[in-house]
């Protein structure tokens, strides 16, 4: 790993021949660079854990109310027309990073997860009320997407201003607790949708998530000081980092990535069930997936540190685009249990792994929140349109899976090639990147 130079790059194209960004000053406007550890650092990644366990794990467990709304409370309404609602949730989640990266550059974390807080536990409490189709769509898939990307941003740009050799580890340990969230949430969201129903299920979820959403809004805070000066962003810098060719292959690879990744999380339950799993079973194929990424996030993490997060990217991709494809031959329990935990395992590290890769491409650590940001928010293409195209083509097929899988698997293999050839450009002489 070469040494970090002591003086900004001329340039986007130069910043990506060197490692992580540029430190932002403290409160004597003197940096030595990120801490890499102490009290308040890892209380950020504590913060990060419970918050991402309470939104994102929450989002990502969204093949449970897919199911429920199928068979039950929307019975009738066709899987595709389902599937919008939880598109809606990552579209805006990801589409949201153009005002809320910028955001946190501007105003920091607390300003953002306070209000963040609120407007989402406001739209659980209002699911719990619904009964239709538009107010379902409306309040748990476009508030709770708004709601969701708003303490998103500043907890993920939030650890790139406390770590910089440890900033791989310390991403996995966050993005870890949204797999906690993936592995409680089908449990017991199905466990009360049968005891309590639906209204109270929404509520007491609510509930949680406010006690653990109000623990970790005091834990996040961003590491800069308190004069002007530490949230100056250089426009000119900041244009050249988005212009690069590098940049732009790199987004183009996770959108593509994302259309085809997050399909198993809506339709591996039903999957499960068509080839004779119960529904109980089935759900807890979520949880089985949810597992191998805790794994995942952590391993890839800890690995990003050792031979670089570009290439964990490359890695983790191309790995789940070729698991994603035996999901063809998987047609019993043994074979299903077995691909969810392998691909839980390989898929789970992507997101906190885009993470760091945009934070090598980062000239100036003030811009980061507007460069993660811009990507995710092009990434919002992929994320919307993939799960209701997956359940078209389950339509197509009468119930029949192998189009979907199909689709799914090879949309992430391009992501993935898109990877390679991006890391091989950006840093062919560097090993670890």
């Amino acid at each position: 790993m070469e040494k970090q130079s002591d003086s900004n790059p001329p340039s986007a194209a130069h910043s990506i021949d060197v490692l992580p960004a540029a430190p932002v000053e403290d409160e004597e406007n003197h940096d030595n660079g990120p801490p890499d550890g102490g009290f308040k650092a890892w209380a950020v990644v504590a913060g990060g854990l419970i918050n991402y366990c309470a939104t994102f794990g929450l989002l990502n467990s969204f093949g449970t109310f897919q199911t429920y709304y199928q068979n039950d409370l929307l019975k009738g309404t066709s899987p595709s027309a389902i599937s919008w609602i939880g598109s809606i949730q990552l579209f805006l989640l990801f589409i949201a990073g153009l005002a809320m990266g910028p955001a946190f550059d501007k105003f920091g974390a607390r300003r953002m997860t306070v209000p963040g807080m609120i407007l989402y536990v406001l739209s659980l409490m209002l699911t719990s009320f619904c009964t239709k189709y538009y107010q379902i769509f409306l309040s748990q898939g476009i508030l709770f997407g708004i709601a969701d990307a708003m303490v998103f941003y500043p907890t993920i740009s939030a650890i790139n201003m406390w770590f910089d050799k440890k900033r791989g580890i310390a991403l996995g340990i966050v993005v870890a607790g949204s797999s906690i969230g993936d592995i409680i949430w089908p449990i017991l969201v199905h466990y009360l949708l049968g005891q309590v129903g639906f209204p109270w299920t929404l509520r007491i979820v609510g509930f949680i998530c406010l006690g653990m959403m109000l623990i970790s809004t005091v834990l996040i805070v961003e590491r800069r000081g308190n004069g002007t000066q530490d949230r100056h962003i250089d426009k000119k810098i900041l244009k050249k980092e988005l212009l690069s060719p590098i940049y732009t292959m790199v987004t183009a690879g996770f959108t593509f990535a994302y259309l085809g990744m997050f399909i198993p999380f809506y339709y591996l339950p039903q999957y499960g069930m068509a080839y004779g799993m119960s529904s109980t079973m089935g759900n807890y194929l979520l949880a089985i997936l949810n597992a191998g990424s805790f794994f995942g996030r952590i391993i890839s993490g800890f690995l990003a540190d050792k031979i670089g997060g570009f290439n964990m990217t490359v890695a983790t991709s191309l790995l789940s685009s070729i698991v994603l494809l035996t999901l063809l031959s998987a047609k019993t329990e043994a074979s299903i249990i077995a691909f969810s935990a392998i691909y839980g395992l390989f898929s789970g590290g992507l997101i906190s792994l885009q993470a760091a890769t945009v934070a090598r491409l980062t000239v100036n650590i003030n811009t980061y929140g507007t460069m993660i940001g811009v990507q995710m928010a092009v990434n919002s293409i992929g994320v919307l349109i993939g799960n209701p195209i997956a359940g078209a083509l389950v339509q197509h097929e009468d119930g029949g899976f192998n189009g979907m899988i199909i689709f799914a698997g090879v949309t992430l293999l391009f992501g993935s090639v898109l990877f390679i050839v991006s890391r091989i450009t950006a840093a062919p002489k560097i090993k670890a990147f």
